[in-house]
């Protein structure tokens, strides 16, 4: 499935727009729509479309800003723009921008649905010539690429004397100077089946990066990719860092079978001090891989999570994992713990009690550590006749095993005091209490928490296992949700009253979210009493 974002100001073509088109019987799902190009910007960072179909005049920011922004910091998301002006000028402009259609209202769905299709074509052939033998015989490195590549990996280990470094970088027509320097490592992780796909990924990466003449990049290893950020246009390397770390984990993730983690350094003023930063990007990438998930960090957020870090690391496989699990994860481990006890029921319940008692010393371990008792935390693993039961039933056991992980987790993120735990419950206190505001966006929460919106969509998903938008729109649900079931209040006036501007895109991304329209849902409840 293609995911379509729509930007329309004019509120009866937007409708005509969504509502015109099955999109459930098409190969798109309409992902988000906005009335504004500065808001649209903001969705569009945390859902990350395929395809944006936006008007050229629209508030705040018009569709060809808008567009010329996309490209460069989602490069992969194809562009038709609808417009009521013929002009050549503004044709002109979105060609020299890339945009992919342009089509002059009124607009059919007919018209539109043969764009999407076209578009569609060119992200498939995109794809085709990426792993072409053409394509893949151009990347294999030539002997100069092989002497770039060991000599800047010389360079951002200190090897590479400064003084040397600038007369050096001329000869191997590399651009060095800047006001600054960020480095970022990206480690690819995948299966000897799929190794051949690295070579994919990287033609990807540099497809990315086509639109940041500011970045060198180059490969310490088959697995590792390198970049030196360089800071040419005043633009804050951090957020530049964060944007395009974002961007190549979600595109290769999707599109292949490798999985990213990437590490991120600090900034420095100084060629002398790539070192530096290259190291603490290792030590970032390191601290990744301790909590075996696939993450993004930068060396500042270590600090958010020296509350964990003090934990003892002693090889008990399902303690250190649940040291790191999200609530995500959950599904997961108990998956596993299902696998291993198997379906032979004498077998069964031997080894269930086994895996209990692995369970309950990993949690009673961990909330140790963290200055707990687990009889506190978990009062009902003290009664022995419960653990006989919760053992002799593989259900028991699930239901069970899920309590006692969502406990450990909801304990140890009651301890964590790092800043970026204050941030994302400060960021979810303030999506609570302001969602109701049609203008709330990731911009403006980020500002409420005092950092770059990248920086924020980045940790916070990371944090919840949901993104910003998911998370703004489960609330505005869920209260809609409330008022359905608890007033008498009108559909439309629900919708106003939960944050959303439009009616019928209420009733759109509510029937797209719960499987029922606000009407069929408040009938349930109806026909219930």
């Amino acid at each position: 499935m293609y995911k379509v974002f729509l930007v329309e100001d004019e509120i009866v073509v937007r409708e005509g727009i969504r509502n015109s088109i099955q999109w459930d019987q098409t190969q798109y799902v309409l992902s988000g729509e906005a009335a504004d190009g500065e808001m649209a910007l903001s969705i569009m960072k945390d859902i990350k479309p395929d395809i944006l179909v936006t008007d050229i005049k629209t508030p705040f920011m018009d569709g060809l800003t808008l567009s010329r922004i996309i490209k460069k910091i989602l490069p992969w998301v194809k562009i038709i723009i609808i417009s009521g002006h013929d002009e050549f000028k503004y044709a002109r402009e979105a060609i020299s921008i890339g945009v992919e259609e342009y089509l002059l209202k009124p607009v059919s769905a007919s018209d539109l649905m043969a764009s999407l299709d076209k578009v569609t074509r060119i992200i498939e052939q995109e794809k085709a010539n990426l792993t072409s033998l053409e394509n893949l015989k151009k990347q294999v490195h030539s002997h100069s690429d092989i002497l770039r590549d060991r000599w800047l990996c010389d360079l951002v280990t200190g090897i590479v004397k400064s003084e040397d470094a600038i007369e050096k970088a001329n000869e191997m027509n590399i651009d060095l100077i800047a006001h600054n320097y960020l480095i970022e490592i990206i480690a690819l992780k995948t299966s000897a089946e799929t190794s051949s796909e690295l070579i994919t990924v990287r033609l990807k990466i540099n497809a990315l990066l086509e639109s940041h003449p500011d970045v060198i990049c180059f490969s310490r290893s088959r697995e590792t990719i390198i970049l030196i950020l360089r800071n040419i246009s005043h633009e804050p390397l951090e957020e530049t860092a964060y944007t395009l770390g974002q961007a190549i984990k979600y595109e290769v993730e999707r599109t292949t079978s490798c999985v990213v983690s990437i590490g991120i350094g600090s900034v420095v003023e100084r060629i002398g001090g790539i070192s530096q930063s290259f190291a603490d990007a290792e030590q970032s990438l390191k601290y990744v891989a301790r909590t075996g998930q696939k993450l993004i960090i930068g060396i500042k957020d270590l600090d958010s999570f020296s509350e964990i870090d003090f934990l003892r690391l002693d090889g008990d496989p399902i303690a250190e994992r649940m040291r790191y699990a999200r609530r995500v994860d959950i599904d997961d481990i108990i998956t596993h713990y299902i696998e291993l006890i198997g379906d032979q029921t004498i077998q069964s319940t031997m080894f269930s009690y086994y895996l209990l008692g692995d369970l309950i010393i990993a949690a009673s371990k961990i909330i140790q550590e963290l200055g707990g008792e687990i009889q506190d935390v978990i009062p009902s693993l003290s009664q022995k006749a419960k653990l006989a039961e919760i053992g002799g039933s593989k259900e028991m056991f699930c239901n069970e095993g899920r309590m006692i992980l969502e406990k450990v987790i909801e304990f140890r993120e009651s301890r964590v005091t790092g800043k970026y735990h204050s941030m994302i419950q400060k960021a979810k206190t303030y999506i609570d209490n302001h969602f109701a505001d049609q203008d709330i966006s990731l911009h403006s929460v980020a500002s409420e928490v005092s950092v770059s919106p990248n920086h924020f969509s980045t940790i916070f998903s990371q944090k919840t296992g949901e993104t910003f938008i998911e998370y703004l729109t489960h609330v505005r649900i869920s209260r809609s949700k409330h008022l359905l079931l608890t007033t008498k209040m009108r559909s439309a006036d629900i919708a106003y009253e939960s944050g959303f501007g439009d009616p019928h895109y209420f009733s759109f991304i509510f029937k797209k979210n719960t499987g029922r329209t606000p009407r069929d849902f408040r009938s349930a409840r109806d026909q219930k009493i």
